[in-house]
């Protein structure tokens, strides 16, 4: 018998509208130029296939692929944007306030374009939903500050799971000294 489990919990990272229509848009025009390229390629090799030579028929075959390559790495950079913006949207219409409790405060490796990022343990609870522990790699200067017991704001969408944890609370500032 079969037991439903309920959805992993996964980070989200919001992604706004500007972000959304410029990721489009770059994954339109790498689908629709290189798709172009490809059927262009495709059909001169074809054309003069056996006229040129073998070379230009494997140049070709080449060309093509890889242009049939940049075209699906555009067609998944315009869907994977809408599908993280959608996701956002939905988190805003559903999500409701909820805690996470940093566990644990570890190192990570940085990311690909060199920032620094440190590894949290947290334990996200709220209302309507159950609690659970999730571990991610977050940015060191988004959340350098946040120390085993730091509890940080969240919106959790209570069906899916899928969640957002604001920056840690700033230090209040201090009191101005009294003049004499």
């Amino acid at each position: 018998m079969a037991t439903a489990r309920a959805d992993e919990p996964v980070l989200l990272d919001p992604q706004g509208p500007v972000i959304t229509a410029i990721a489009c848009a770059v994954g339109a025009a790498l689908f629709l130029g290189a798709g172009g390229a490809c059927g262009y390629v495709v059909a001169r090799t074809v054309a003069e296939f056996g006229g040129i030579g073998a070379g230009w028929t494997w140049a070709g075959a080449g060309l093509a692929l890889l242009a049939a390559f940049v075209a699906s790495v555009g067609w998944s950079t315009a869907v994977s944007a809408r599908a993280e913006r959608r996701a956002t949207l939905q988190l805003a219409a559903l999500g409701v306030d909820a805690s996470a409790l940093v566990l644990a405060v570890a190192s990570a490796p940085p990311t690909n374009d060199h920032h620094f990022q440190v590894r949290l343990l947290m334990r996200v609870s709220g209302p309507g939903f159950a609690p659970f522990e999730y571990g991610a790699e977050v940015l060191r200067y988004q959340f350098g500050g946040a120390t085993r017991g730091t509890v940080l704001p969240a919106l959790v969408n209570p069906v899916t799971r899928v969640f957002t944890i604001d920056r840690p609370p700033a230090p209040p500032a201090p009191a101005p000294a009294p003049e004499a």
